[in-house]
């Protein structure tokens, strides 16, 4: 009952991020929480919480992909999925709708490097932190 995303490398893969590269919006209210999260050359995942409601949340996680088999599993009984674009990377976004709030999974490539937001935030905030990602 899950979904599993496999990335495989073709060629060498990338030594670290690009300089900079980072999700550049943050919806208004929202806090990053750093004790949650981590930053390094190949990778990070960034928390944010909404300052007045700490039950509405997001994750960002990007890192380069190893040249072994690098593997995401995702829940698939209480999540719906569909095939969209990030700007011109195709994406898979999940929508799942139990526990009250509807939560979303967005997980895409481009250029070497794994991008997964999940978060209980709208879908048009989602997209938005998808798009400033670079």
């Amino acid at each position: 009952i899950e979904m599993q995303l496999t990335y495989q490398m073709d060629g060498e893969p990338l030594e670290q991020l690009p300089n900079g590269y980072s999700d550049h919006y943050v919806p208004d209210g929202f806090e990053r929480d750093y004790e949650r999260g981590y930053d390094n050359e190949i990778s990070f995942l960034h928390a944010y919480v909404d300052a007045n409601d700490k039950s509405i949340f997001y994750y960002v996680d990007c890192s380069v992909i190893q040249d072994y088999g690098q593997i995401e599993t995702f829940d698939n009984e209480h999540t719906v999925y569909e095939r969209i674009k990030v700007g011109t990377a195709d994406a898979t976004l999940g929508t799942n709708n139990s526990g009250g709030r509807t939560g979303y999974v967005l997980v895409w490539e481009k250029d070497g490097i794994s991008h997964t937001i999940i978060g209980k935030i709208s879908r048009e905030e989602l997209l938005r932190i998808a798009e400033s990602i670079s």
